[in-house]
Order: structure tokens, then C-alpha cells, then sequence
């Protein structure tokens, strides 16, 4: 019988254990947002789960009064009692001890850093946001190894460019951008401060499910959203406004300097100046002359400001984010209206779960931006302003006594300065006159629309599918209005006119996905991943009308200024533009596979279909494998007291760059105007390519990630091989057959680097606590073959050396420069050049043959620094970045014209170049030479920021969650050997990777101080 009763209370344990068995559903979440993949455990058991992408769970637990434990790497564990509640909404607070993340692959996948096996990184808005930047490509610069942001101007809202391991190309070497899943030509109509986080896809394994985009890199941007959980409105308010100003400038020659070397010129010619030229200054001239400092009358002061606001919320099925800010910053070079850039944006996410298993998410955001700009970085007589800065003696004055631009060049007679004449010079003319008739803008009307549907199929099996498109109509004007100062010669009567370009840039995107998780099978130990997709792209760049007309108009106000004003509009001209497709069609897969999270593997395969390659090789495959071993996890590691992680990690794949041409470079082309004995016809003038396909890159990747010392150290160590194959270069056509050259698949660029990344921080009881990050990024480009074209010149400077500046040939760096190498100076101080080529020429006169690779504007290395403490609200972060190796081609001086200034150094410094301000005879500055590259390494603090929150305690009477106000500077230093005035030199406005690294009076980067506000409410 007691066996009997015993059955029986078994039995009856088990049915009231099965009564309070309870499903649990919950959200858990950091300050930010959603965490993916936390994992959820009833305490006691094996029993859990983890969380979806929306940070969303549903877990079946033992009775009502169990306690679950939730964990996530990078975040302090919680114990959550149920005590009968069936809902949670749980926040999770960083673990300031933690060196682990989560990071974004792509498709919608994270994957914990732990088990990443390929090259990636990743930039948080806590970084973002303590940059007051208007571009959020600057936000990488310095902070990852192996990415290289150049400033391609100090103007307000110029772009940057932006390399991810070196050029791969001669071509298009832009990385892809993708924001919140859909492709985006750059992140130009982006708020930094919408921006979650930035993540860079460095390697080909990483890259590879892109396929023919990805070669370049790719950055995955996430932006704002809200959370779903109970919770008010959170509304957060970020304000600065600061002042900037010129904080470097090149020592030029002042007046008392100038007027010395211009003597001993005319001494040196034995008086005999070039004709209209004057001879010596007297002691009495030189007393009356002005002393202008043009950089001091040129630049000025200007503000910036920025006002951002956000409010998230959300409740257990719902998530919402609206933004919007302004941003104003005008320039140190031309100010308001000249050059100043403003942009206006309003953003709104929502998310929305339809039923258990559908969620729709949906965003929007508007921009509208306007830019006006100055030319500058050319040496092009009538638009250099930043060259003429440079060349303008400090004996001219920028006005005379009737308040008039004084005229450097007057046609036929002599200008005179407080009553001494000086010299009449062609070459160059008053800045503040070419500031004054430049009237240049574009505006952007940019809009994104993403759509997303998730549908868990299973628990296991999950469908996602989207629609995306991005839409910017570009709008550039520019006008050069009626100027007559009839005492100065200045008069644009005959030269002005009015301008429009109308394009716009169009993207279109849409596909799906399904993602089978298999969780643990077989065993508990083996966890596999699965995803395959489909997704189609359509972008479009548009138009490009040029509508222009020379004649007189009824107003000079460049803000009012249209067609409709013309005196006479049939003078007008219009050129129609021109629309160039891209569409693409793929289809991807990729398998994840760990065993016991010790034992990782990846494999990725793509398939693209491309519009914009011949007909006979538009399909290409891009494969990528990866594997990883987390030597920690192994029992030999169990005990170590050092190494938290210890992974060592490698990957080969293959991805490509579809941006290296046109979409119909493969076609043959024609032209339509050919007359054939007075009768029109067509001509053939190009050849078709119906194999023309894109370029591909190829990379092997071996890392090592290391956490150690309770996750306060992290070191990431990468070393890899990139190679560019099929590179799009023109064919050799002969030139008998009248036709230009067709492009094909030929040549290659190899790519080798080191990258080294380390953080460390420390938190003490007392409240202080401290970190300190610094990362390193070696890389060797090299040109291995370009097929049946010898070299590739680039970089024509106009007019001072009427000459290419660059040179891209096997052996050497893509972009070299290139030309002659100076041996010294003889006794009348004539540069002499090295007889390269043993032909026994006058080294004075040297050849062809006689040029040489003198430099690379590509950085060997690149460096940044980051320090961070903070103290009972109190917080105190410093940043530097810059680069090591790389060299500058100095073009700022105009030896092409005679009575310029000089650097100072030619009267301060002996062994100078002979004078030759009065001399028409050369001494061989005029020739591109070493003797104009400098190194352009360089160390620049970048922003120093002391902030402070008021305690909990006082925002919680006024009904606050934070106030933090704040000072901070940027650019405050540079150390550097470059004489120039700012050493970050990028690329040149011309587009072009074979025009970078070259000063032709860069528009400088401002020292900016700044006083700034944070709210939460």
C-alpha cells in the first residue's frame, strides 16, 4: 500500500507543479534600445531563451514565483524576481568592466563580438556625440584602425573621403554606406547625432555578402528608434554654440622682408627687371608702403551652432522615435553667404507589432541643407582665392582711399600705395575682389524611406522582408554679378553670368530574408545559424542640366537673382544632363557555426546579376569563409587569471567594386554631330566591351582579440593581404583607328597592413574612473600591373607648373608623385636636378627621362589617441588622430609669377633658390620637383571636452534625468613639419584618388571653442 500512496503523491507534485507552470513574455533593453540576443535563464535550471532582434522574449517557467537571470556581454546581470507577473520590462545597465559588445553584421544579423570571426568595428553615439561635427563620416576618423577620413576641405560641410585599407583602385575607392539596411551614396543628409552606432565591414569575409559593392569596405550605420516597453516619453535636448577661428598660418615674407628680397633681386639683375617692373624701394618708400597680412584680412572669426531634439517612447507592442535639429556653421574664409553651410532635419521611427509574430517597422527622415562655397585648393588664375592669399605681397593694400578693392593689376599703368607705385601684377588679384564676385551654392532636398515586415514563422524560422528608397534633389547655382570700380580696373560688365544644374540622385531597394536558427542540436554544444536572402537595387543619378546665361540682369543680389530677371533671356544656353542606371539583382546565403562557443565558422556566398557590365559577364560569384577559435574556452585556459578572451581568428573572401565606370562604359559609343560632305551623319568614336566586368578584391585576414585583467584590457590585433584584380583602365587603341580607347578588366593593386587597436579602463569605489584607447594602422599600397597601359597620370597643376603632379605605375603607390629630384643649388643659385637617366644633360634643363616617383601622399600609418576620466559628474575626454608617412605636394607659392611673395625662409634661411621675383629667367621652381614635397606626417588634437551633470538628487526636484553642460575644443594643436597651413590635406575637389595630398592653398580647418547643453527629460 505505501508503494501505491507513494505513486499517487507523485503524481499529484506533478499535476500541481504543471498548474504553476507560466509563460513569461518580456522585453529587455539598455538606455539606448533593443538588446538582441541577451539571454534569459530561470535561475536553478537550463531553461532559457534569448532575445530577437527587437530585444523581445517568451520563456516557459517552472510556477509563478521563479526568478529569471538576464544577461548580456557588456552589461551588469540582473535577478528578476516574477512574484506572479507574467510581463517584464527589463533595462540592463553597461558593465563598466566589460570590453565585449554586440555588433552589426548586416541583414538585420548582430552577432556577439565573441563570436565574430571576420574584421569589424565599431563606433558608439557616446563617441559620436562628443564630436561637434557636421559630417558623420568624421566620426571615424582616428578611432578605427585601418580607416582613413581625410578632410577634403576646411569649408563648412565639405565632404570627406573616406578609405577603408588603403586605394584599391585608381577609380572609385568609396566604401559602401548603408543605413539601417538600405544603401545610401554617403551619409551627407545624416545628423550625427540620430546616429546609433557606426560599424565598418573591413574584410572581404565580412563584406563578401554585398557581394560587387563591397570591396571598398562597407559601413553599416544604425540610427535612433524607440524601445518596447512601458515608459513615458523620454525627450532629450542637445545645444552648442561656439566661435572659430585660424589658428595656423604660413610664415610668409612681411613687408620689410619682402621689399628686401625684392632689392636684392633687382641688384642681382644688375637693375634690369622685367619690363614694367620697377627698380629698388628706397628706405622713404618702404616707410609709407603698407605692411598687409592677408591672412589677417582674409579670415575672420565665425560662430557655429547646433540645436538637436529627440523623444522616444514606447509601450509592450509599440516603439517610436521623432527628431529633428539645425545646424549653422559659417566659414573663417568668405563668412555668411560666401562660405557657410546649414542643414535642417526631422527624422521619426515607429515599430509595431501587428500580432505575436509580425512586426512592421518604418522610418523617415527629411533633410534640406544649403552650402555656399569659395573656390579654393587651385591655382586657376581669376578663382584661386586661397592661392592668391598666399601670393599677394604684403605691399598691397586690400583697399584704397575710397574704400575700393585696390587692383594688384592695373592694364597699361602703374597701381600706386600711399602714394609709392608698385608693381602692376597679372597674375594674381585681391582676394577679398574674387571673394566678392564668387556666389556659389547647392542645395540638397534629401529624403530616406525604409520599410521592414518581420514574421516568425517558427521560433526558429523568421522571415524579414523590406522596401527602401532614398531620393536627393540636388540644386547648384552660382553667379558672378556686375563689380565696376572704375579707379581700380575692376569691372565684370563683360563677365557676368548666371548658372543652374538641376540632377538628382535615386535609390530604390528591396528584398527578404529567412534566418533558420537551430539552436542547440545534436547536443547542447553545437549551435548553427542560417540566412538566405534575395534583394534588388535601383539607383539612378540623374539630369544635370546646365542652363546658363551671360547677359545683364535686373538685380546684383545673388539671393534674389533667376532667369526671370534676365534683360534678355534668348542669350541663355542650356545643356540637357544625362541619366546613368545601375540596377542590380542577387542572391545571398551564409551559415554561422560554433560548438560550444569555442569552435567557430562562417561561410557566405553571394550572387549578383549587374545592369552595368557587358552582356556577356554581368553574373559574378562572391564567396567568403571564416573560422575562429576561442583559445579561453579551452580547459588548459580554465584557470587563467589573466585572459577573459583569448580568440584567434582568420578569413579569405572575395568581393567587388561595381562603382569603377560608368553603367554603359561596355557599350560602343558614337557621336551624332559627324557631317559627311555637308550631310549629317554618325561616327563611331569608341569600341564595345561585351566582357567588361567589375573589379574584384580579394582578402586573407588574420586576427586576435584578447580581453584580460577582468575585461578592463582589450587588444584587437588584424594583419592582412588585399588585392585588387580587373582594375577598369582604357584599352590600348591605336591611334590609327581614329576611335578612343574601350575600357577593360586589366591591371591590379595589392594591399598589405597591420592594425592594432588597445583600450584599458579602470573604476575605483571613490567614483573616479578613468580609459585610455589607442590604435594603430600600417598599410602598403602597391601598383602590381596595369595591363597594357604604362602609367596613369593624375593631378594637372594649372597654372604654376602646367605639369602632372602624379603618376600611378607598377611598383609603386597608387597616386605617387612624381618629377624631378633636386641635387642641391649651384653658386647662382639655380636648382640643380639629378641626370637620371645618364643622358648627360644641362642639369639646370633636365628632361623627360630625369623624373622620378619623389613621394607618396599615401599615409604609412595611421594613429589615434583617446583619454577619458571621470569623477563624481564631473567628465574629462581628450582626442587625437593623424597620420605618419605620407607627404605633400606644396603648390601654394605662384613661382609661374613674376613680384609674388615667398616664404620667409628665402631671406631668413641661407641655401634658398636664386631670386628671381624680377627675372624672367627660371631658376627651376617652376618645375615640379622634390623641392616642393614635405612631409605631411602629423599629430592633431582634435577635441578636449570638460563636462559636468548635476547630481540625481537636484534633477530629480526639477524634474529632469540629466543636465550636463559642457566646454570643449578642437583642433587646438597640430604638431607637424609641414610648413603649410594645415597638414590634413585630402582629396582635391576634382573627385579623383589620383588628385590627393596636393596644397593648392587649402581652405584650413578652424580651432573651435564651444559651450554646450544636454537635457533629458
Amino acid at each position: 500500500m505505501s508503494a501505491k500512496y507513494f505513486g499517487l503523491a507523485i503524481l499529484l507534485l506533478t499535476m500541481v507543479s504543471g498548474l504553476n507552470a507560466q509563460t513569461i513574455t518580456g522585453n529587455v533593453s539598455d538606455a539606448s534600445g533593443p538588446l538582441p540576443g541577451a539571454t534569459v535563464l530561470e535561475k536553478g535550471t537550463q531553461n532559457g531563451t534569448q532575445t530577437d532582434f527587437d530585444g523581445n522574449f517568451v520563456l516557459e517557467v517552472s510556477n509563478s514565483n521563479a526568478v529569471l537571470v538576464i544577461s548580456y556581454i557588456g552589461y551588469a546581470p540582473q535577478e528578476i524576481e516574477l512574484n506572479g507577473r507574467n510581463e517584464l520590462s527589463i533595462i540592463l545597465a553597461e558593465d563598466a568592466q566589460s570590453l565585449d559588445e554586440v555588433v552589426i553584421v548586416g541583414y538585420g544579423q548582430t552577432q556577439n563580438k565573441r563570436l565574430v570571426t571576420t574584421a569589424v568595428a565599431t563606433v558608439k553615439s557616446e563617441t559620436i556625440k562628443q564630436l561637434p561635427i557636421s559630417q558623420a563620416e568624421a566620426a571615424l576618423q582616428g578611432t578605427i584602425p585601418g580607416v582613413v577620413v581625410q578632410q577634403n576641405s576646411g569649408s563648412p560641410g565639405s565632404p570627406q573621403t573616406v578609405r577603408v585599407r588603403g586605394v584599391g583602385t585608381p577609380n572609385n575607392s568609396n566604401p559602401l554606406f548603408i543605413v539601417d539596411g538600405i544603401q545610401v551614396p554617403n551619409l551627407s543628409f545624416l545628423n550625427p547625432n540620430d546616429i546609433v552606432s557606426q560599424t565598418v565591414l573591413k574584410d572581404a569575409a565580412s563584406t563578401a555578402i554585398y557581394g560587387s559593392r563591397g570591396g571598398n569596405g562597407v559601413i553599416l550605420v544604425e540610427t535612433l528608434r524607440g524601445q518596447k516597453r512601458e515608459m513615458k516619453p523620454q525627450v532629450s535636448i542637445n545645444t552648442f554654440y561656439g566661435i572659430q577661428s585660424l589658428f595656423n598660418q604660413p610664415n610668409l615674407m612681411n613687408r620689410d622682408q619682402y621689399l628686401q628680397y625684392y632689392n636684392q633681386g633687382v641688384e642681382a639683375v644688375n637693375g634690369n627687371t622685367a619690363p614694367g617692373f620697377r627698380g629698388a624701394f628706397t628706405e622713404a618708400e618702404r616707410a609709407l608702403l603698407p605692411d598687409t597680412d592677408w591672412y589677417d584680412v582674409v579670415f575672420d572669426d565665425a560662430p557655429i551652432q547646433n540645436v538637436y531634439g529627440s523623444v522616444v517612447g514606447g509601450s509592450d507592442r509599440l516603439s517610436y522615435s521623432l527628431s529633428g535639429g539645425f545646424f549653422n556653421q559659417e566659414g573663417i574664409l568668405g563668412g555668411e553667404g560666401k562660405s557657410e553651410f546649414k542643414r535642417r532635419n526631422i527624422r521619426g521611427s515607429i515599430s509595431i507589432d501587428l500580432t505575436d509574430k509580425i512586426t512592421l517597422d518604418a522610418s523617415a527622415q527629411y533633410q534640406f541643407s544649403n552650402r555656399f562655397t569659395i573656390p579654393q585648393n587651385t591655382g586657376g588664375a581669376g578663382v584661386g582665392i586661397s592661392s592668391f592669399i598666399n601670393a599677394l605681397p604684403p605691399i598691397y593694400p586690400a583697399f584704397d582711399e575710397d574704400g575700393n578693392f585696390f587692383n594688384p593689376f592695373i592694364n597699361g599703368g602703374t597701381p600706386v600705395a600711399n602714394g609709392v607705385p608698385i608693381n602692376s601684377l597679372g597674375a594674381v588679384t585681391n582676394p577679398l575682389f574674387s571673394i566678392a564676385i564668387s556666389n556659389n551654392e547647392a542645395t540638397q532636398d534629401a529624403t530616406n524611406l525604409n520599410l521592414s515586415l518581420k514574421y516568425d514563422l517558427t521560433e526558429n524560422l523568421k522571415f524579414r522582408g523590406w522596401y527602401g528608397s532614398f531620393n536627393n534633389f540636388i540644386f547648384n547655382r552660382s553667379f558672378t554679378p556686375l563689380l565696376v570700380q572704375p579707379e581700380q580696373q575692376f569691372d565684370t560688365s563683360t563677365g557676368v553670368n548666371y548658372t543652374e544644374i538641376k540632377s538628382r540622385q535615386e535609390n530604390r531597394q528591396w528584398g527578404g530574408t529567412l534566418e533558420y536558427d537551430f539552436g542547440k542540436f545534436l547536443d547542447t554544444d553545437h549551435n548553427l545559424n542560417l540566412l538566405l536572402g534575395y534583394e534588388a537595387v535601383e539607383t539612378a543619378f540623374i539630369g544635370g542640366d546646365i542652363i546658363n546665361d551671360t547677359g545683364s540682369f535686373l538685380t546684383n543680389d545673388f539671393e534674389k537673382v533667376n532667369f526671370a530677371l534676365s534683360e534678355d533671356i534668348t542669350d541663355a544656353t542650356v545643356v540637357p544632363g544625362t541619366t546613368f542606371p545601375r540596377n542590380i539583382e542577387s542572391f545571398f546565403g551564409k551559415i554561422d557555426y560554433n560548438y560550444k562557443e569555442k569552435y567557430l565558422f562562417s561561410a557566405v556566398l553571394r550572387r549578383d546579376n549587374s545592369s552595368s557590365f557587358g552582356p556577356d559577364n554581368r553574373v559574378g560569384w562572391f564567396p567568403a569563409v571564416s573560422a575562429g577559435w576561442v583559445i579561453s574556452e579551452e580547459n588548459f585556459m580554465s584557470n587563467s587569471r589573466t585572459f577573459d578572451l583569448l580568440k584567434l581568428r582568420g578569413a579569405w573572401g572575395i568581393s567587388g567594386n561595381d562603382q569603377s565606370s560608368s553603367p554603359f562604359a561596355y557599350a560602343a559609343t558614337v557621336n551624332t554631330q559627324t557631317s559627311y560632305a555637308g550631310q549629317p551623319g554618325i561616327a563611331l568614336t569608341s569600341l564595345s566591351n561585351p566582357v567588361l566586368g567589375w573589379e574584384e578584391l580579394t582578402q586573407f585576414n588574420v586576427g586576435l582579440d584578447i580581453n584580460a585583467l577582468d575585461n578592463k584590457l582589450g587588444i584587437t590585433l588584424d594583419y592582412y593581404i588585399k588585392e585588387t584584380s580587373d582594375i577598369l583602365l582604357g584599352a590600348t587603341t591605336p591611334l590609327t583607328s581614329g576611335l578612343n580607347p574601350a575600357i577593360e578588366n586589366t591591371g591590379s593593386v595589392e594591399n598589405r597592413g597591420f592594425e592594432v587597436l588597445v583600450s584599458y579602463r579602470e573604476n575605483y569605489d571613490s567614483g573616479f574612473g578613468w580609459s585610455v584607447g589607442a590604435n594603430l594602422g600600417f598599410n602598403k599600397n602597391e601598383v602590381t600591373d596595369l595591363g597594357e597601359t604604362s602609367f596613369i597620370p593624375g593631378a594637372q597643376l594649372t597654372p604654376q607648373f602646367n605639369d602632372f603632379a602624379t603618376r600611378t605605375q607598377v611598383g609603386d603607390p597608387i597616386a605617387s608623385f612624381y618629377g624631378f629630384v633636386v641635387e642641391g643649388v649651384d653658386a647662382q643659385g639655380n636648382l640643380i636636378f639629378a641626370d637620371l637617366d645618364g643622358s648627360g644633360n644641362n642639369q639646370l634643363t633636365p628632361d623627360e627621362g630625369d623624373k622620378a616617383i619623389i613621394g607618396d601622399p599615401n599615409p604609412d600609418a595611421t594613429v589615434g589617441f583617446t583619454l577619458g576620466m571621470n569623477y563624481k559628474g564631473f567628465d574629462f575626454s581628450a582626442f587625437m588622430s593623424g597620420t605618419l608617412g605620407n607627404d605633400i605636394f606644396d603648390a601654394t607659392i605662384r613661382y609661374d609669377a613674376l613680384g609674388t611673395n615667398r616664404p620667409a625662409a628665402y631671406v631668413t634661411e641661407p641655401g634658398a633658390p636664386r631670386n628671381v621675383v624680377v627675372s624672367t629667367t627660371p631658376n627651376g621652381e617652376q618645375l615640379i620637383s622634390d623641392f616642393h614635397v614635405q612631409d605631411g606626417s602629423y599629430l592633431k588634437m582634435k577635441n578636449v571636452s570638460l563636462g559636468y551633470s548635476l547630481p540625481e538628487d537636484l534633477i530629480d526636484q526639477i524634474g529632469l534625468r540629466r543636465l550636463r553642460l559642457y566646454v570643449s575644443g578642437q583642433n587646438l594643436f597640430v604638431l607637424t613639419k609641414y610648413n603649410g597651413i594645415d597638414p590634413e590635406i585630402g582629396q582635391n575637389n576634382t573627385g579623383s584618388p589620383l588628385n590627393i595630398g596636393i596644397d593648392q592653398g587649402f581652405f584650413p580647418q578652424a580651432r573651435q571653442f564651444i559651450l554646450g547643453l544636454n537635457i533629458d527629460f
